[in-house]
């Protein structure tokens, strides 16, 4: 029988059950509905301040924390409460694992249909759990604030340092603070990367109107070291300075502005070396690497004695990946650019034959190749995925088309958040 609901049950205290894929925290009200709280966690009890009612379910967007669960812990950042970027700050360290892993393997069970999951999932911790973050993306509002947005909103926070970001990072947050507001308002967004070596920071400024930063540009420049490169989004040149990143196999990334990086180095390092190894176990000879980027994987395994095919649709990206390539004496002519959905189609009729494919799809996932993949009949695939519910979508689907999910692994990508990256191993089963 369907349970009616009763509004006394939303006024009462919520018991936090558990974390929901975007980790929202979980609860039943004693009418039987869902509730969803954002910003409390499994052992808290709350009470809801502000409730919207909703088809279905209930969710709380202000609550009174009554009794802290046992995993609480006292932010590190001031500012933790209303910036929107690190929702777990507010929990431990080993209990932020525990919570990504089981966000992991519900995905992979309900959204996946997998089955006979370990009782652990191999999870690889980051070494930094604050001032990992070698790249970081700040807002900028119509009056010159420069910061985060709040939770949930588009209203910037202007934080004094971000406890997540490196100590270069945040000394360019006090630099870009010495341009006026004024020619701040002229752009929407700072995106600032460090490096080892020089240039040790890049910066991408994107102006909230096309071919509106000049004024912005100036008075970045005149307020930043001169061996700082600074790019603007849609008017890059190529005597843009790129940075280099140091991978497995003795392999580096070079990176102009605006190309994308991972923002913990740490962290990808070890996932790039998870490829390897699996590339190794397997035997893999011939690769093809879709939504390459600057070659964050394919340069290793090139690195490593294997040849492939590397597809990327960002120019910019490919010319990067091309020139690390020469420079560390590896062939460059399989670095193309192009569609990942027309080109694997290409390659699917012309008969190509891989060993494996990498798929290292934006956080849509890889919904729109997986069909032309399958034509490959590559013998593994290797998929990464920042979303684990489109990761899981992906698995079912390459399940659909003949690949048994052989193994996944977590990767603790974004610590004080309930980001991650995963990888799974597929293998052809027919």
């Amino acid at each position: 029988m369907k349970a009616v609901p009763d509004a006394s049950a939303e006024r009462g205290v919520w018991v936090v059950e558990k974390l929901v894929p975007g980790g929202d925290g979980l609860a039943h009200l004693a009418d039987g509905r869902v509730a969803f709280i954002t910003g409390a966690f499994p052992g808290d009890h709350v009470r809801p301040l502000a409730v919207e009612a909703r088809k279905g379910h209930v969710r709380a967007t202000r609550f009174e924390l009554v009794e802290p669960s046992a995993d609480r812990v006292t932010p590190p950042c001031p500012v933790a409460e209303v910036c929107g970027g690190c929702d777990f700050m507010a929990i431990s360290n080993a209990a932020q694992l525990v919570q990504k892993e089981q966000l992991l393997r519900t995905a992979l069970e309900r959204t996946g249909g997998v089955s006979g999951l370990p009782a652990r999932l191999p999870f690889t911790a980051s070494d930094a759990l604050l001032g990992y973050r070698s790249r970081v993306r700040f807002h900028v509002d119509g009056e010159g604030r420069l910061g985060f947005y709040a939770r949930a909103s588009h209203t910037v926070v202007e934080v004094p340092a971000c406890a997540v970001c490196n100590a270069e990072i945040n000394g360019a947050l006090i630099r870009l603070r010495r341009v006026s507001r004024d020619a701040l308002a002229g752009l929407s967004e700072i995106e600032v990367r460090s490096a080892d070596a020089a240039p040790r920071i890049s910066v991408l400024l994107v102006p909230r109107v096309p071919g509106g930063a000049g004024p912005s540009l100036k008075a970045v420049k005149a307020a930043v070291p001169a061996e700082w490169t600074v790019a603007v989004r849609g008017e890059e040149s190529a005597s843009d300075e790129s940075q280099r990143f140091p991978l497995p196999a003795g392999a580096h990334v070079d990176a102009l502005p605006g190309v994308f990086t991972q923002v913990n180095w740490g962290v990808n390092r070890a996932l790039v070396e998870r490829v390897l190894h699996g590339a190794r176990e397997r035997g893999v000879k011939r690769f093809l690497d879709a939504y390459a980027g600057a070659g964050n994987f394919s340069l290793p395994l090139l690195a490593s004695g294997m040849v492939g095919i590397s597809v990327e649709k960002d120019t910019r990206a490919v010319e990067c990946a091309r020139r690390a390539a020469q420079e560390l004496g590896l062939p460059a002519d399989g670095f193309v650019v192009g569609d990942a959905r027309e080109k694997i189609a290409e390659l699917a009729r012309g008969r190509e034959r891989f060993d494996l494919v990498v798929l290292d799809p934006p956080r849509s996932g890889a919904r729109d190749v997986l069909e032309a993949v399958a034509r490959l009949s590559a013998p593994a695939i290797a998929l990464c995925s920042c979303d684990p519910v489109t990761l899981s979508r992906d698995v079912a689907t390459l399940a659909k088309l003949g690949y048994r999910l052989e193994e996944v692994h977590g990767f603790d990508m974004f610590p004080a958040t309930h980001h991650l990256e995963a990888l799974a191993w597929t293998t052809r089963s027919t």
